[in-house]
């Protein structure tokens, strides 16, 4: 900073350094969207809890078999007392059948039995975790697929494709398909049970394909929404006018934009397959009961709720804090992507 002083040689007396220009660093869309949702600390609490989740099924569970000696479908014949499983923190012979001859081991139910098979219910929740995400996961991903594209179409072209597939949205919402998965069961449940594409459990193939088949209406209305709106604007008219195609308009101008409902969408649509998985498999109609999953640990629990509550209770807080988890960072989600939030 510098003093002119009036003299008649117009002397500048200098009064310290030069003040610096204040930097203001430009953030981009993505790290605003980081920057709102570390803010949410419930969506970052349930963020942290589906990657433990994730981490427990797929990595633990394998490693808990390996510690305790026993898979989740080993019976064990002292695992089951008074007709009745054994209660949590139990240690068990790992004999066949009680009074089976011969010197046998030890081994511990860490949450006792879960049914009267006497199958470990602790190994069972964690091997049932990755059922129900595997499910969650595959039918997420085959009905926001579905529902993005014919969402994508609808709202792009409009008129008589619009028309059609709304039509189509139409039939999928009223159809009764509770009914089409007990006719299914009876007559291909089987044979499409046993498609596992070489690394899935018995079922999870089906009722994937079922929730896909009947879980694309909503993403394509709100896909539908959006596209509408999209389509008017100007990026889409200079596109235009550049000759490209429709195709391409909606794969590079149009799709980029869907990226925010799909991804909150997406973690909402997991939790509510997860809860239609238990629903069906506590009905029969879902998971083989051979197969560890929630919805078939929840079958076994009217038997025993009086007497050994913890058969309902274990596999039913597992659901009940793994659709919170999921619903909570779609919720934080939803606020990060939104541009009107504050920082």
């Amino acid at each position: 900073m510098t003093v002119r002083v009036d003299t008649p040689s117009a002397v500048e007396i200098p009064l310290g350094p030069p003040a610096e220009a204040e930097v203001v660093k430009a953030r981009g869309y993505w790290e605003l969207v980081f920057i709102r949702f570390r803010r949410d600390k419930l969506a970052v609490v349930s963020f942290g809890f589906i990657v433990f989740l994730f981490a427990a099924a797929f990595g633990g569970a394998p490693l808990a078999a390996h510690l305790l000696g026993h898979g989740p479908t080993t019976q064990f014949g002292y695992g089951v007392k008074d007709f009745l499983p054994v209660g949590p923190w139990s240690h068990i012979s790992t004999a066949d059948y009680v009074g089976e001859p011969g010197v046998h081991k030890h081994t511990l139910m860490i949450l006792g039995a879960s049914d009267q098979l006497g199958r470990d219910m602790f190994l069972r929740i964690l091997y049932g975790a990755q059922v129900s995400l595997e499910v969650g996961i595959f039918a997420t991903f085959g009905s926001v697929s579905l529902g993005v594209l014919m969402g994508l179409i609808s709202g792009y072209f409009r008129g008589w494709v619009d028309t059609v597939i709304s039509q189509m949205i139409n039939v999928v919402m009223v159809f009764p398909y509770l009914l089409f998965v007990i006719a299914l069961q009876i007559v291909a449940g089987n044979r499409l049970n046993a498609i596992t594409l070489g690394f899935l459990p018995h079922g999870v193939f089906t009722l994937a394909l079922i929730f896909s088949a009947f879980g694309w209406f909503y993403p394509a209305r709100i896909m539908r929404g959006v596209v509408l709106s999209l389509r008017e604007k100007e990026f889409v008219e200079a596109a235009r006018m550049t000759g490209a195609s429709d195709w391409r308009i909606m794969k590079s101008h149009l799709l980029p934009h869907l990226v925010a409902p799909i991804i909150v969408y997406s973690s909402i649509l997991v939790a509510q397959n997860i809860l239609g998985e238990a629903g069906l498999s506590f009905l029969g109609l879902g998971i083989d009961p051979s197969q560890a999953s929630w919805g078939t640990l929840l079958s076994n629990a009217p038997q025993f709720y009086q007497t050994d509550v913890w058969i309902l209770l274990f596999p039913g807080f597992a659901i009940l804090f793994t659709t919170i988890a999921f619903n909570l960072l779609g919720d934080g989600l939803r606020d990060a992507f939104d541009p009107r939030g504050t920082l």
